[in-house]
């Protein structure tokens, strides 16, 4: 009996350390995924405070990871317009326009689409540059500190959804 309860013991010892290691490894891999995506951010460190911090951003996958960073783009930049508008309406199109294109991304996530993903968060990110370019069109010009900044925040959260799909792109995940 007593050999038994060993032997049983042992059994769920292992078992229970093999679990314990295969948890590790993957979470391990997830945010090695993270990682990964996050080098191909124009700022990877704004991109791994995007990704995660997200509940299940340690066993997610790569359309999941593109999901998290395309709502949070979209919500992003939709504060930076109702930002904006309070102080100038100018940029109130193209920010718009920005919001539309990640609505489209939403599509191609679907599908899982890479390329259209890369080419409309792209698309969002020039709408957004233009505001830039109208507000300092001419010599002297200085656009306002606050649309500065959330120009620059509305960019940040696109180039998280861009890192995220050109990483699609480059693996070619399915």
């Amino acid at each position: 009996m007593a050999a038994c309860n060993k032997s049983v013991l042992v059994t769920v010892t292992v078992a229970v350390s093999m679990m314990l290691i295969c948890c590790h490894v993957s979470e391990g891999a997830a945010n090695d995924l993270i990682s990964k995506v996050c080098s191909e951010a124009k700022n990877p460190s704004v991109c791994e405070s995007v990704l995660r911090p997200v509940r299940g951003s340690k066993g997610a996958d790569l359309p999941s990871l593109a999901k998290t960073a395309l709502e949070q783009g979209i919500d992003v930049v939709e504060q930076s317009l109702a930002a904006i508008t309070l102080i100038r309406g100018d940029c109130t199109d193209f920010y718009t326009d920005a919001i539309d294109s990640l609505y489209y991304g939403r599509e191609n996530l679907v599908s899982r689409d890479w390329d259209n993903l890369y080419n409309n968060a792209v698309d969002a990110l020039e709408s957004i540059a233009n505001c830039d370019d109208i507000l300092t069109a001419e010599p002297g010009d200085v656009e306002p500190p606050a649309i500065a900044q959330a120009d620059l925040t509305a960019e940040d959260a696109v180039y998280v959804v861009i890192a995220v799909a050109k990483y699609g792109r480059i693996t070619k995940f399915i």
